[in-house]
């Protein structure tokens, strides 16, 4: 072949491989705003509570407060996340002076305005039970109280296996109750979402129990009155004689802004974060599936668009990974997916694979970006109509 009809089949070929390239680059370009979607959702989306109180500081600075607080370790097991958690003995001399009430507790206090009227507070724990707690006496396992006046507002009673949420004004309301919900030997968690106000018709509470929830916009005075008021946690029974000494274990306490703040759900397994399902890849042309959903956090991601092009993007990966296949990547625990998936055909080639000799990658390496396969076709172009020139 003459050195001009080589120059001519030289420039068709580059001129084939623009094409393809350029159908390439639109295909990528496409599944960009889904990839990035997808990695915004699964680690821009990150909670960040207002406190949190996980005992892993390895005491109990993290609390306000304790009350009786000889009767509280930090404890290495159980634990629902972290290396720590609280272990709290109810006695039956710990007697609180002055009323005869037997309690054993920590306390949250929350910035003055975030309980002001009109406020609104999420605020969860988690909590375990070695044991059942008794019939009788009733004990309440949480509660929040008016400052200055301590008058109750809301609390949480555990009678055996059974639970029970009431609020105290204007009226003492039970709002839920559930006959065997508090298992022994496993983790719960409680969440609440708080408006405040001294108008029983403004204040509401919503309160998930295990992720669920149960209580859906329960009217109630939640402020007692213009005090600040806090919150507290652990074994409190009114003045009675018992002979048991229950133990409850806390972790995971957390006040925030939004109920993602919170985590209103339990860890999977009982460490870590709990993973979330991917959504399904939406079909895509016959060139690119679709992206698929973004994992939760140490969820597994959704899978790609099935087409004959592309693979869709992948969700979250799993932990240490950095990028996920088309078909949603591995759930891991407590891991964020990090990656958008690049699985199925190789992106802009022909129906059988065949991508016309203008790979720009060498066999079994990852596919390059397009704004390098294109940056490579221009430089290959300039140095065609160099040649030319001369």
């Amino acid at each position: 072949m003459t050195s001009t009809s080589h120059l001519i089949a030289h420039r068709a070929h580059l001129a084939r491989c623009g094409a393809l390239l350029g159908r390439r680059s639109r295909f990528l370009l496409s599944a960009l705003p889904a990839a990035a979607l997808a990695v915004t959702v699964a680690t821009g989306a990150s909670a960040a509570p207002v406190w949190s109180g996980d005992f892993e500081t390895g005491d109990l600075t993290q609390w306000n407060t304790s009350l009786n607080g000889e009767h509280i370790s930090v404890v290495t097991s159980p634990v629902l996340q972290g290396a720590r958690a609280g272990q709290i003995q109810l006695t039956n001399d710990a007697v609180w002076p002055g009323n005869g009430i037997k309690r054993v507790e920590l306390n949250h206090k929350p910035a003055a305005a975030r309980t002001a009227n009109g406020a609104e507070t999420y605020f969860a724990w988690s909590f375990y039970l070695p044991e059942a707690l008794a019939a009788t006496p009733p004990t309440q396992i949480g509660y929040w109280e008016s400052e200055n006046s301590y008058q109750q507002v809301m609390s949480f009673e555990v009678v055996g296996q059974s639970i029970s949420f009431a609020t105290r004004k204007p009226a003492n309301k039970v709002h839920w109750e559930s006959a065997s919900a508090v298992t022994p030997g496993v983790w719960h968690r409680i969440a609440l979402h708080i408006k405040w106000s001294t108008n029983p018709s403004q204040g509401a509470v919503d309160v998930w129990f295990d992720g669920e929830q149960v209580v859906t916009g329960g009217q109630a005075q939640t402020l007692a009155d213009s005090n600040p008021h806090f919150t507290q946690i652990g074994l409190l029974r009114n003045p009675a004689e018992f002979t048991d000494s229950p133990i409850i274990v806390l972790d995971d306490a957390v006040e925030g802004d939004t109920l993602e703040d919170v985590r209103p759900a339990l860890p999977s397994s009982g460490e870590g974060g709990a993973g979330g399902a991917g959504g399904g890849g939406t079909g895509g042309s016959d060139s690119a599936g679709g992206a698929g959903g973004a994992g939760g956090a140490g969820g597994a991601g959704g899978a790609g668009g099935a087409t004959s092009g592309s693979g869709g993007a992948g969700g979250g990966a799993a932990s240490g990974s950095v990028t996920s296949t088309s078909a949603g990547a591995t759930s891991g625990a407590g891991a964020t997916g990090t990656g958008a998936g690049t699985g199925g055909a190789d992106e802009g080639a022909d129906e059988d694979g065949d991508d016309g000799g203008c790979s720009f990658r060498a066999a079994g390496s990852p596919a390059a970006p397009a704004s390098l396969a294109v940056a490579g076709l221009v430089v290959a172009l300039a140095f065609a109509r160099r040649r030319e020139r001369r």
